[in-house]
């Protein structure tokens, strides 16, 4: 890109740096950025730069953020649409229910808008809330969340799957981006596979997994791997490949985890399957229960899920 063109109207360029280096002042710190690039490459840069990185009219955090693919996308959500409004139910449906989930889970999931909508900045928002009612001296906790899924609604076979993701790691929650074969009404779990892009368990790292059907009645093989996490934005990839048939986890760019065909017996990823998707926001079960010092209600919030 060549150098931008400067207004040769006198004093003009002037009067733009002391307004744009004013505002520097009073702006958060990564408009220094700009005052830079101000400086050294003029006010048509700063024109360019801002066009580009305005992001749904709101403030974001400088964590990385995946970049576009050339062709459309399979699927995409980026959540926009009024505060307080539901996700669009063409895209995702309910799980609803209680009963542990086979995990011994506290939580009841619902579709209400107690527990799932949008903040009418651009995120999703799953909350995971506590009532603790007394009565005739015994005293009842209930948790409520959601999950939701794309079943019967959209599945990709091979291709590449981002979410942008701000948790809340907190001691008994467990909110988790995954991902099963879209023949599971139909064969049920483990046989249609699992991979787990994402699973917190209340501490600072997240874990993603493979996971295969044993052969055994209800038994798994996993190949998985930890990575680092905090409760600031971070941009989660799965890419699965066409060529190797496996799978590249990357978090924020870097790649962390590569899972291959042959690493893992029953591999059930080539037959043709695709997968869906499912985000929840889970209490107790693996993770334990929540301690008093958990304040409530915690959310997961996502910025959108794209596929391509």
């Amino acid at each position: 890109m060549g150098t931008p063109q400067r207004s040769h109207a006198p004093g003009r360029d002037t009067l733009l740096l002391t307004l744009i280096l004013h505002l520097a002042q009073v702006k958060e710190a990564t408009i220094n950025r700009r005052r830079f690039i101000t400086t050294a490459l003029g006010v048509g840069a700063l024109a360019q730069i801002s066009a580009c990185t305005a992001d749904k009219g709101q403030p974001r955090s400088t964590a990385y953020r995946g970049p576009r693919p050339k062709s459309p996308y399979k699927f995409s959500d980026e959540f926009d649409g009024p505060a307080g409004s539901a996700p669009d139910l063409s895209k995702w449906q309910y799980d609803i229910g209680g009963g542990g989930w086979g995990n011994g889970e506290l939580e009841f999931y619902t579709s209400s808008r107690e527990n799932s909508f949008l903040d009418g900045n651009g995120n999703l928002v799953i909350r995971a809330t506590k009532e603790v009612h007394t009565e005739g001296g015994q005293t009842t906790t209930a948790y409520r969340s959601a999950r939701l899924n794309t079943m019967g609604k959209f599945s990709a076979y091979h291709g590449t799957f981002e979410a942008r993701m701000k948790l809340d790691v907190q001691p008994g929650l467990w909110p988790a981006w995954w991902a099963l074969g879209a023949n599971f009404p139909q064969v049920g779990w483990p046989a249609c596979g699992e991979v787990d892009m994402l699973e917190s368990f209340g501490v600072n790292q997240v874990q993603t997994s493979v996971h295969t059907p044993s052969g055994s009645q209800g038994g798994v093989l996993t190949k998985s791997s930890s990575v680092a996490v905090d409760n600031d934005w971070h941009t989660w990839r799965m890419e699965w490949g066409a060529a190797s048939g496996g799978f590249t986890f990357l978090k924020d760019g870097a790649e962390y985890m590569n899972v291959l065909p042959a690493q893992v017996r029953n591999w059930v990823f080539s037959s043709g399957v695709p997968l869906f998707l499912i985000l929840n926001l889970a209490v107790g079960g693996v993770v334990g229960t929540p301690p008093e010092s958990v304040q409530f209600p915690v959310d997961l919030l996502v910025d959108y899920v794209r596929v391509w």
